[in-house]
């Protein structure tokens, strides 16, 4: 038995671990462990010097904190106001158009000029006092006073977007070259006219060319006018009754320059 142990010895190697791997492995993974443990944390640390400068500038914090909530406080308050000058505009805008348009409208003319006046006055900064000032213009012109509706008209054109009232800016447009024309400043209404070819209001397409035909006869160009007209005749935005009017219109100046020229 003895022999058998003995040759077995012999027969089969030892394995020996290393004592510099063991040293350099396990031990060592146990002292970077622990050196790992010793260092501070650095969420903790971030924590703790957050604490520490709000609890230095804890004042400055809560002046900070106040001023937010009064400056929402402001901003909700004018909203609320504005809204609501613009609803009590509307209300106004409403009683007077009723003067507007009830059938004698010349005995109603001067109370209805009062009441717009008055929301213009008052609620100068609404979309309301926009329409009122178009609403202006139509009194005045309707009363002969072009130079009054001018003045109305061009106040109500600056207050109308183009991006959001594109429909609203060609009418009040076309309505101050109405009024220039109707004042005898046919060169001023020109480019107003133009102006309203060149708005998304197709349907006051038709009215934009007859002015400014009239107004080239006017000022005596009729081959301008010709041109026009004839420009007006190849639009396909041009209603059936306008386009009746501008063929009339068109040979009635064709006739005047064959008989003058």
């Amino acid at each position: 038995m003895i022999h058998i142990l003995a040759s077995l010895q012999h027969t089969v190697p030892h394995t020996i671990i290393p004592r510099g791997n063991e040293r350099g492995g396990v031990v060592a993974e146990q002292r970077l462990s622990r050196k790992e443990i010793r260092q501070p944390d650095q969420f903790m640390s971030l924590s703790v010097q957050t604490f520490d400068w709000m609890r230095g500038h804890t004042r400055y914090l809560i002046y900070s904190a106040l001023g937010v909530v009064v400056v929402a406080a402001l901003v909700a308050g004018w909203s609320v106001w504005q809204k609501s000058r613009e609803r009590q505009a509307e209300i106004l805008l409403h009683e007077a158009t009723k003067l507007v348009h009830v059938p004698a409208r010349t005995a109603n003319r001067l109370p209805a000029i009062e009441h717009l006046q008055k929301l213009v006055s008052d609620y100068g900064s609404t979309p309301a006092a926009a329409f009122a000032l178009w609403y202006l213009g139509h009194l005045r012109f309707e009363g002969g006073d072009y130079s009054a509706a001018l003045t109305a008209y061009r106040q109500a054109q600056q207050r109308f977007p183009k991006a959001s009232q594109p429909l609203m800016l060609a009418l009040v447009t076309l309505d101050v070259g109405y009024a220039q024309e109707a004042s005898g400043s046919c060169d001023q209404a020109i480019p107003h006219f133009e102006a309203v070819l060149q708005l998304p209001a197709h349907w006051v397409r038709g009215e934009a060319y007859q002015g400014l035909g009239r107004c080239y006869e006017s000022t005596g160009a009729p081959h301008k006018a010709v041109t026009i007209y004839e420009r007006a005749l190849s639009d396909g935005e041009i209603n059936e009754v306008t386009r009746q009017a501008i063929v009339e219109q068109l040979a009635l100046v064709q006739l005047r320059t064959k008989e003058q020229g």
